[in-house]
């Protein structure tokens, strides 16, 4: 049986949003603020070898498409020719801080050691988070790489305010047969890509776990969006590469400004491993879906919905419990001014 959630009425008209420019929100004051968005990462979130990276394609089909007055990029780094540059990108960073005597390639610092700093100075609504690939690189502890990945996961998350979206992004493709960054002496071409995937496998995993828990996390397949030829370096996308991400990244975003918050499909390794130059990887796949949204149960999710849900709020109107499921965006089982916002958004132009 859902709660009524009387004691949290009174701050539902505060909470509701104008239909359309889902991403402006109502501050406190009564005035607008726009969608913080950070890209958190290592040096493919930075821009390695040319300034700004995916970053730029992204800021400028988001000018072009109309989304940039909605949008303010965070971070405490600057670089790039997009009309926002800040970002939270470092190059040769690590999920956690790795010994120089824990790596093949040199002593990382790891994001997560000040995490907290950036979440406390730069807060963000919806973050972009791609970060393992230097683990790789230094060829460390990769069989529990998916267990410091969900840790750092899980305190980005916990910095978010409740509708916002962590996107966790799969690792991008490495070709170890150029081995500017990429060791031959500790990697093939089969135990690189067999590295990529189990790691990958981790983190799908992450997701899915990350999801059943109640918490607003989305996957990412960036490893989807390169090839091998895309690389420049072997490890850094090439500009054709970063601008596949910059396009991919900007669909990402729109659909979360149009409102589309359905959850995609994850798939879940359930065997992910690697020591030293072996990567044995065993997956099987499950299917994810969140609707949520269509309270009248007409088969769409439209201002109606809205409606019902703020006059269910409201005590006006009831809603039963068939309804009440339906509206309970961020299925916690319990009917808030949260929900109303996540259904608000959600509702297409």
């Amino acid at each position: 049986m859902y709660e009524n959630c009387k004691k949290i009425a009174a701050t539902a008209s505060a909470a509701v949003f104008m239909l359309t420019g889902a991403a402006i929100t109502a501050g406190a004051d009564g005035e607008s603020t726009k969608l913080r968005v950070m890209c958190l990462g290592d040096s493919i979130t930075d821009g390695f070898w040319m300034q700004g990276g995916y970053r730029n394609t992204l800021c400028d089909l988001l000018t072009e498409n109309g989304f940039a007055e909605q949008v303010d990029f965070v971070g405490p780094n600057w670089g790039g020719s997009g009309y926002d540059p800040q970002h939270a990108g470092y190059s040769g960073y690590s999920i956690d801080n790795i010994a120089q005597s824990d790596s093949i390639s040199g002593q990382r610092t790891g994001i997560s050691s000040f995490y907290d700093y950036l979440a406390e100075n730069y807060p963000a609504d919806v973050i972009f988070m791609q970060i393992g690939t230097n683990d790789i690189l230094s060829l460390y502890d990769l069989e529990h790489f998916g267990e410091r990945y969900e840790k750092l996961a899980v305190r980005v998350s916990d910095s978010l305010p409740p509708d916002g979206m962590l996107y966790l992004a799969t690792l991008p493709v490495m070709d170890a047969t150029n081995n500017l960054y990429i060791s031959d002496y500790f990697f093939t071409v089969e135990s690189m890509d067999a590295a990529v995937e189990s790691c990958n496998a981790q983190i799908r995993a992450v997701a899915q776990k990350m999801q059943e828990a109640g918490r607003r996390v989305q996957i990412a397949e960036v490893n989807r969006v390169l090839t091998k030829a895309d690389l420049y370096d072997g490890v850094h996308p090439s500009a054709d590469g970063y601008a596949k991400m910059g396009q991919f990244w900007y669909q990402k975003l729109s659909a979360y400004l149009r409102g589309e918050t359905e959850l995609p499909d994850v798939t879940v390794t359930t065997t992910a491993s690697v020591t030293g130059t072996t990567a044995p990887v065993t997956t099987t796949t499950a299917a994810v879906a969140l609707t949520a949204g269509d309270t009248d149960g007409n088969g769409v999710t439209e201002a109606i919905d809205a409606v019902m849900l703020a006059k269910h709020l409201s005590t006006e109107q009831q809603l039963d419990d068939a309804q009440a499921e339906r509206a309970d965006m961020d299925a916690d089982r319990d009917i808030s001014a949260v929900d109303l916002t996540l259904l608000k958004r959600a509702v297409p132009y």
